[in-house]
């Protein structure tokens, strides 16, 4: 049995607000999603590098860890040449979805930089940053904050701040099952920015009020909570509608969710497939026996 030296474990997230407008400097909310998880460990040998990987979604990982690897010892003008020994990566976060695999491993490497002393601890959030951006050509760090925390977060300009949550309302995430690249999800974005700035602009000032909802939503002593919190989520669902990340697939599980009782839906994430987030008044008694529907997760 091997015995790693460094051993570090990092989970997923889900965004309920603030997706692509947290680009320019808006506000979001994110959560840490506990219940999927990626472990990165190593092991210090004379033996030839090499990674072994685990996990229902380990092997999709197998290129995206020697790019990170790489692109991390590029950044602090290092090689592969100069490790030794191996890695193992445990991966249960499905990839492309919107639940941050690509950020669990960037915040997971930066931890094993900063276990080999090559950066300090005051620069992981920012290294880890750097890493993801090799994902989405520009990261807010939002992903990040999620996958390397305990609580949710107020994400702002690169500065987190821990919500008080003075309730726990019942959110539910549930696959599209379709996957969908954020870089494309971005860059789609970035045309409507080009092509009808007013109309960008706009947009992103609407997921902003629908983020600072929410926020007064989570942290209000209000009957009406709950309701402000459906609202909040409807309007950012709009702005993925205006923003063209929400396809007929997507529209119809929406659809689905709230002919089964979801108060609000949205895409959690980049948009265009994934999975999605809604807000219930309850939780059903029954889980629907539907096969599309097996992947819920209650949160």
């Amino acid at each position: 049995m091997t015995s790693y030296k460094f051993h570090t474990t990092t989970v997923g997230k889900w965004i309920l607000a603030g997706e692509h407008a947290v680009l320019r400097g808006h506000g979001a909310i994110v959560f840490p999603l506990n219940s999927k998880t990626l472990s990165l460990r190593y092991h210090d040998a004379s033996s030839e590098l090499h990674a072994e990987f685990s996990g229902p979604y380990g092997e999709g990982l197998h290129l995206l860890f020697w790019s990170v690897l790489e692109h991390g010892l590029h950044l602090i003008h290092r090689s592969l040449h100069d490790i030794h020994g191996y890695f193992h990566v445990e991966n249960n976060i499905p990839i492309g979805v919107g639940m941050g695999a690509s950020a669990a491993l960037c915040v997971a490497m930066a931890r094993w930089f900063q276990a080999q002393h090559w950066i300090a601890p005051e620069s992981l959030f920012e290294f880890a940053k750097r890493l993801e951006d090799l994902f989405h050509g520009q990261s807010s760090g939002l992903d990040i904050i999620g996958v390397a925390s305990q609580q949710g977060h107020f994400f702002q300009k690169g500065q987190a701040h821990p919500l008080d949550i003075t309730w726990q309302p019942t959110w539910c995430l549930s696959s599209s099952h379709q996957t969908s690249m954020t870089s494309s999800c971005i860059k789609k974005v970035r045309e409507l920015w080009d092509q009808e700035p007013r109309n960008a602009a706009n947009i992103d000032k609407q997921m902003a009020t629908s983020v600072q909802e929410a926020k007064a939503a989570l942290t209000a002593r209000s009957e009406a909570a709950q309701l402000r919190l459906s609202n909040s989520l409807q309007r950012a669902h709009d702005c993925f509608e205006q923003w063209g990340l929400i396809n007929a697939t997507l529209a119809q599980h929406i659809q689905q969710l709230k002919q089964l009782g979801a108060l609000a839906a949205k895409p959690t994430g980049s948009g265009g497939g994934g999975f999605v987030l809604s807000l219930w008044p309850e939780k059903p008694i029954a889980a629907p026996q539907d096969p599309r529907f097996q992947e819920w997760i209650w949160l």
